[in-house]
């Protein structure tokens, strides 16, 4: 005889009634040990600024040192397979982004894990605007300049950029404005601030951050800042939103995840530990007077929801320009 539905619900019942004491006890003895924080970018870059200071602070609150391990290398692939080849315990925390949360999934054809499936977003930390800049001696005195130019004569006009991230955002720049820029890659910023600070491209899109000081200098000239309020650092600089592309946006935010199948006490806890080093005054201090960046403070919940909405905005100029990886 068939057991009734009654029988196997109460059977149910009991098997989720054992596992409650150990996801708890779970939670109680978490942290035991040493946290790692996987880094996807070398030492001194402002992601892996942002995060040793988040881990040490998110380690004290947690009774227990936080070690960063950086993992440079394959657009964040290496680092985040670190973590997901992990036991998924909480002990190994990924620090994330738009590279590796939304852009990858879509330019990579082989990924050989779905971000929306094995990751767990926990918190995000800061978000960090853009700056279009050209060279001082360049013929651009103001961002009509540059789109004027490359209207006139498509291909013309060269734009640097040197991730995913900026070469989507120049894309999106591109096709909101109906011109043709010629698109210069490299593999890091260092090269294409200088290249622009020479006249050997005519522009680039570069983290504001690390193009504050050359601004200043006079070695940049500043066009225009991709958010859509102007940046208190530049308050003469103009949006590029409010220049001619009205709703343009071009962002980077940070946070951090844990593989998905982490238990759910623990999410809980290192959640919450994030959050409480997150929203401290000193680190609101830290990025406002170190990386020119505001702070988010979102649990993982409302950072999942960004991601998607910006895996659906990015999507779209993916699939106009063909940029996958096969």
């Amino acid at each position: 005889m068939k057991p009734s539905l009654l029988t196997r619900l109460s059977g149910i019942g009991l098997v989720f009634a054992m596992l409650l004491p150990a996801l708890a006890g779970a939670a109680d003895n978490y942290p035991s040990r040493p946290l790692r924080f996987v880094v996807p970018l070398t030492q001194g870059s402002g992601s892996d600024t942002v995060t040793r200071f988040v881990a040490e602070r998110t380690g004290k609150l947690l009774g227990q040192p936080a070690v960063v391990e950086n993992r440079p290398g394959a657009d964040a692939i290496i680092a985040t397979q670190s973590v997901l080849t992990a036991p998924p315990d909480g002990y190994s925390v990924l620090m994330i982004s738009p590279s590796s949360m939304v852009i990858n999934p879509l330019v990579h054809d082989r990924l050989p894990y779905d971000p929306r499936r094995d990751l767990r977003p926990l918190a995000a930390a800061i978000r960090a605007t853009s700056v279009l800049v050209t060279g001082p001696s360049s013929p651009y005195k103001t961002f009509s300049d540059f789109l004027s130019a490359a209207r006139k004569a498509p291909n013309s006009v060269s734009l640097a950029n040197y991730s995913y991230h900026y070469r989507l955002g120049a894309l999106q720049m591109q096709q909101m404005a109906g011109v043709e820029f010629n698109h210069v890659l490299y593999k890091g910023a260092s090269q294409a601030q200088t290249d622009v600070m020479g006249g050997a491209v005519d522009a680039a899109l570069l983290d504001l951050g690390g193009a504050l000081p050359l601004i200043r200098a006079g070695k940049l000239r500043p066009l225009a800042v991709t958010t859509q309020a102007r940046h208190p650092e530049l308050p003469n600089v103009p949006t590029v939103a409010e220049s001619g592309l009205p709703g343009y946006e071009l962002t980077v935010w940070l946070g951090f995840a844990v593989s998905a199948k982490t238990p759910e006490p623990v999410v809980a806890k290192l959640e919450d530990a994030l959050l409480k080093a997150i929203g401290s005054a000193e680190f609101k201090s830290f990025a406002a007077q170190t990386l020119y960046a505001s702070v988010l403070g979102m649990s993982g919940t409302e950072m999942s929801r960004m991601i998607e909405a910006e895996r659906g905005r990015y999507a779209s100029i993916v699939k106009a320009y063909d940029v996958s990886v096969r």
